[in-house]
């Protein structure tokens, strides 16, 4: 056997794994998602789930989708901020499209799909390379995490409710994780980097390996660009209006919802129903999203057929005008699936 052949099987034996790999996923996923459902309206009367949907006042919801704007407009503001940061030339109107585009992608497709066609994919449609959106889409996860545990700190100083001791522990580990990640970007970018280019020399004779450790270099090296004084003040500000105009959908629900819980419960049941999105789960975050806003009303004394509305109303409010949005900015965007061959790498 030739060692065309050999490197056509292994190529061949690759491509089934991450397929096997990429549909037990999906599976479990699925699983997850009819597991969490299973557990919401289980013991919902749906006569009262009926009844709570029919009474609500829905003048609010219009309330939370200007306040869900305000967040999105934030976001890509944001983006576009990350990018500038990197020395990146794009102007935020460019970014509103692809960040859009991305949302409806993770919004119906698997595993996140949105993401790595924002990282990969749009950025040749915008004049940015494939290492600078992949860099701002690191930085942006990072900052999203963080943010949203001084969210869930501070509603649950304000606004205290019983959770279980393993959420805590949960949110500590995170938040640990989280911060050596920004400092290591931070105060160690420039050393990391050093240390990473000194490798790669090291390894000159394997191609392969030499180009994937000066990848790496380079990402680190557009974090760290990211995460200067300037960029990071204006970053952080950004993000601070992005989810306190996302708690602000979650409160409007509680009005129409007449439940008696305020603006920091609200903080604190976003990022909750928030933070369960990390669980694998169908597209759309299905499941592990309405389980996570359930448990969070119950314990703040909604009943159940309240609870349950909650999940319902909040989850469609959240993905029904993002999908839509992002699917019109892609139909009227084209070009951002075209030239992908030619983007630049870095």
């Amino acid at each position: 056997m030739s060692n065309d052949d050999s490197d056509a099987d292994r190529t061949r034996a690759t491509a089934r794994r991450s397929g096997w790999k990429s549909w037990i996923r999906q599976v479990v996923g699925i699983v997850v998602s009819i597991a969490c459902l299973v557990l919401v309206f289980r013991r919902v009367d749906l006569d009262a789930l009926k009844l709570a949907l029919v009474e609500f006042r829905w003048h609010f919801l219009a309330i939370g989708l200007v306040s869900l704007a305000i967040d999105y407009a934030a976001r890509i503001e944001r983006w576009a901020t990350m990018l500038r940061a990197a020395s990146a030339d794009v102007r935020t109107r460019r970014c509103i499209a692809p960040f859009l585009g991305s949302i409806t992608l993770n919004n119906v497709l698997p595993l996140r799909a949105g993401d790595l066609v924002r990282a990969f994919v749009f950025p040749s449609a915008i004049g940015v390379s494939r290492v600078t959106a992949t860099a701002s889409l690191l930085f942006e996860r990072l900052v999203d995490l963080l943010t949203l545990l001084l969210s869930l700190g501070i509603g649950l100083l304000i606004s205290p409710i019983p959770l279980p001791e393993w959420i805590g522990r949960t949110v500590m580990v995170i938040a640990a994780a989280g911060v050596v990640a920004l400092a290591i970007i931070l105060v160690f970018g420039r050393p990391l980097i050093v240390m990473l280019e000194w490798i790669a020399r090291r390894f000159e004779s394997v191609e392969p390996l030499a180009k994937a450790i000066r990848l790496a270099a380079s990402l680190v090296e557009q974090l760290a660009s990211m995460g200067s004084m300037r960029s990071m003040v204006r970053v952080l500000l950004l993000s601070a209006i992005v989810w306190a105009g996302e708690a602000g959908l979650f409160w409007a629900m509680f009005q129409g919802l007449d439940l008696q819980a305020g603006y920091p419960s609200a903080l604190m049941v976003m990022a909750i129903a928030t933070l369960s999105t990390l669980v694998p789960s169908s597209p759309g975050y299905v499941g592990p999203f309405h389980l996570a806003a359930f448990a969070a009303v119950r314990a703040l004394g909604g009943s159940d057929a309240q609870a349950a509305s909650f999940a319902v109303l909040s989850h469609l409010s959240l993905w029904l005008p993002t999908t839509v949005a992002g699917g019109i900015a892609i139909l009227l965007n084209p070009n951002l699936f075209a030239s992908r061959s030619r983007d630049p790498v870095n």
